[in-house]
């Protein structure tokens, strides 16, 4: 749900997962947890069908993925899933050895949050060993050891406020490299939206113009700074996560961690972790929409007024794209104005709201079916 003035999003959890995951102290699961782990291991068999570290990968975060939004669409407390994570690994650790469950390791493996890894592997360590007897394919050790090479693919929506971006990845010994599609939502606090593997970078794109459209061309990333809103997606649950999204909770992590890993081995860096809730000078979107203003309207509007609508728009949001406009981006700025305590304000604001879509639209370019669109949206009768 939309944050108003004055409350602020949860602290990035980065540090404190890696902190977590050292420790790894036994802890109470949440009520829904122990079904929802039964209900991994119990399902686990289906990953003997996998014949690739792709395919056991992919069963793998469906299967994690499905539990965490069966939790989601629940009335439940405790939606720790770092937590889930951990007590899934020690529930396999812990139960009747067999081939599948240690295929589970190998996929979770794979996509362990970062700081998890050497618990995983070290957990596999134990099962294997506990299988001694069993003749185990070699193929599953590959699924941990998937590498970005460093090639990067930025896309966008038309709007401007969803961002993808491609990179590829391999096997050791894979001649035939993947491509990892993250799709991230800047509308507002930058999040992931969901994700997927596929075969080549043109598989990737057609995904994505299936989902948002077919005007986006990939362009080559040859300056990190502008995968800011991959680098800053918030790690919080929000409660309104996709499945989509849910399936690819841990692995989006896992390999956003080796593609920067491959980035600074290129000499690259990918944008430091920042918060978007200070430093904001409104005057750098109200000075041109005054001006704007004044030349279509021929006169202009209340100055904090303005103000106070750049800072709402400008708070939270990658700075980059502090001057695109969607539909989304537009329903998350009415439920905010919307709780603003000043009633003349509030009314003020929802009223200049049109205008204020209309400026961007046209700013940006936009067809003016789409511009007209996001006019009547906002538009109070």
């Amino acid at each position: 749900m939309p944050v108003s003035r004055g409350r602020k999003p949860k602290k990035n959890k980065k540090q404190a997962r890696a902190q977590k995951a050292q420790a790894m102290e036994p802890a109470a699961l949440p009520d829904w947890m122990p079904g929802a782990i039964e209900n991994v291991l119990g399902e686990a068999a289906v990953l003997l069908k996998s014949e690739s570290p792709r395919e056991l990968e992919q069963t793998t975060a469906s299967l994690l993925g499905a539990e965490l939004h069966r939790a989601l669409q629940g009335e439940n407390d405790g939606l720790d899933f770092d937590l889930f994570f951990e007590a899934v690994v020690l529930a396999v650790s812990n139960a009747e050895p067999r081939q599948e469950h240690w295929l589970l390791l190998q996929g979770m493996s794979a996509i362990a949050p970062p700081g998890f890894e050497s618990f995983v592997r070290a957990s596999v360590s134990r099962l294997r060993k506990d299988l001694r007897s069993e003749i185990l394919p070699e193929w599953p050790r590959l699924a941990a050891k998937i590498k970005a090479s460093g090639d990067v693919w930025e896309l966008h929506d038309v709007y401007g406020t969803r961002l993808g971006v491609l990179a590829a990845f391999s096997y050791p010994g894979d001649a035939a490299p993947t491509v990892y599609l993250f799709e991230i939502d800047t509308s507002w606090i930058p999040r992931l939206s969901g994700g997927g593997v596929y075969d080549s970078v043109d598989q990737a794109v057609e995904a994505w113009r299936q989902r948002f459209g077919d005007e986006a061309a990939p362009v080559e990333v040859t300056d990190p700074r502008r995968l800011e809103g991959l680098a800053n997606r918030s790690l919080d649950i929000l409660g309104d996560e996709s499945r989509s999204t849910l399936d690819e909770w841990y692995r989006a992590e896992r390999r956003f961690l080796s593609l920067d890993t491959a980035l600074r081995n290129r000499g690259l860096r990918l944008p430091s972790s920042r918060t978007y809730y200070t430093d904001i000078d409104p005057t750098v979107m109200a000075v041109p929409f005054k001006a704007w203003h004044l030349k279509t309207f021929d006169k202009e509007p209340d100055d904090l007024l303005v103000e106070d609508l750049a800072t709402e728009w400008m708070e939270g949001i990658v700075p980059a794209t502090w001057f695109a406009v969607s539909p989304d981006r537009l329903d998350h700025v009415t439920a905010l104005i919307g709780d603003w305590a000043d009633d003349a304000v509030r009314l003020a604001a929802q009223a200049l709201l049109p205008t204020w879509a209309r400026w961007l639209g046209e700013r940006a370019g936009l067809p003016s079916a789409l511009v007209e669109g996001m006019v009547a949206q906002v538009t109070k009768y």
